[in-house]
């Protein structure tokens, strides 16, 4: 598996889940427009991460391994 692709999709996974927090946390600071959009976007990068986790449990590959 390609070591970049691997390295850019854990970093897709951290931002998701960063963002996912940070809106929680920040909520009623937010405009409703921000707060979707945060939402939207954590939701679309937690999604990309699992299909790419489904892959690797299909070829049965380490995906935290950067080989």
């Amino acid at each position: 598996m390609n070591k970049k692709l691997q390295f850019i999709m854990l970093l897709i996974a951290a931002l998701g889940f960063l963002t996912l927090s940070l809106s929680s946390i920040f909520r009623s600071a937010l405009a409703d427009f921000t707060f979707g959009f945060c939402e939207g976007l954590s939701l679309v990068c937690i999604i990309t991460w699992g299909l790419f986790m489904g892959y690797c449990f299909i070829k049965k590959k380490n995906p935290y391994k950067l080989n």
